[in-house]
């Protein structure tokens, strides 16, 4: 199978890129490098740097007959997308549709798209489930909601797509560079350095954490099918876990002393209290059951780590 995968240098895009590679497949990345690390190519990966919400780096696409597109190439920080709406829309809803109509022109026959759990919003009832309303309350949340309406309306037109919501997702290759997204990733570079933590809002917040190699391995099923039965998947655990609870778990596998400082912050009224998945949908019609155990995780997320210090 020849897989087109943009975002393929950053966190769950070289992971999946590799796992496709591993598997036997082709694979060709797209990135513009704006996140995404170099490093993170795998070897074997043919590799275009090009800004996909630009119009004219279409032209430098790879031309060959992809059989599926891995849509993961994305502005992932709400906190980025509250300063800059307009950029972060430029590049999670421009490029989306750009790429569904080059897909559309290609006759490429298959979308798998990364979402997130933002567009639900807050107020519903949990573990939120795939028809529950979406009332996203970040610009990050209203772009991937508006991505997800332009690939609905591409699939209307023939291509295929599915859109996975993925929750908090975490584990070894997340950029602990980038102080903007992913709250594991974050606490754990803080930690690294023996730092104080700043954490944003209160330590009773709690988000549902999945593994990246739990990720990749929905999105591999996706990609290998025509066709899934509905077009949109929550990717979660259904487990509830606190800010506290998550730092207490990152600093027990560094071994650090349970009184480690942390510095609560003011929180962001874009910044949602708690969301956990119920996946449900991803369990009945795609068989996919999330694996590794939040201990297991963090505790080879920090392994890792380690070896980067």
């Amino acid at each position: 199978m020849r897989v087109l995968v943009t975002g393929g240098a950053g966190f769950i895009g070289s992971a999946l890129a590799r796992r496709l590679l591993r598997d036997g497949h082709d694979v060709a990345i797209v990135d513009n490098l704006s996140t995404g690390r170099r490093e993170n190519l795998p070897r074997g990966a043919r590799f275009v740097e090009a800004d996909l919400a630009d119009p004219a780096a279409l032209a430098a696409m790879p031309p060959d007959p992809f059989d599926a597109v891995a849509h993961l190439a994305a502005q992932s920080s709400g906190a980025i997308g509250q300063v800059d709406p307009y950029a972060d829309m430029r590049v999670n809803v421009g490029a989306t549709l750009l790429l569904a109509q080059w897909c559309r022109k290609q006759g490429v026959p298959r979308f798998v798209f990364t979402s997130s759990m933002t567009v639900y919003g807050h107020g519903n009832r949990e573990p939120v489930d795939e028809t529950s309303p979406v009332l996203p309350i970040s610009y990050y949340g209203a772009a991937k909601l508006a991505a997800e309406t332009y690939l609905r309306l591409a699939a209307s037109e023939g291509l295929n797509v599915t859109s996975f919501r993925l929750y908090n997702v975490y584990g070894r290759g997340q950029n602990l560079g980038n102080l903007y997204q992913g709250m594991a990733s974050i606490y754990l570079a803080y930690l690294l350095k023996r730092m104080p933590v700043p954490v944003t809002g209160r330590l009773d917040r709690y988000r549902d954490f999945v593994h990246v190699d739990d990720v990749v391995a929905v999105l591999m099923d996706a990609l290998i099918r025509p066709s899934t039965p509905s077009a949109v998947y929550n990717i979660g655990t259904g487990h509830k876990t606190t800010v506290r609870e998550i730092l207490e778990l990152l600093i027990s596998a560094l071994e650090l002393p349970p009184s480690h400082p942390i510095e609560e912050q003011a929180g962001s009224p874009s910044d949602v209290f708690g969301s956990v998945a119920n996946a449900h949908r991803a369990k009945a019609e795609l068989g996919w059951l999330p694996r590794v155990a939040l201990n297991d995780g963090v505790a080879d997320m920090v392994t890792w780590a380690k070896t980067l210090a």
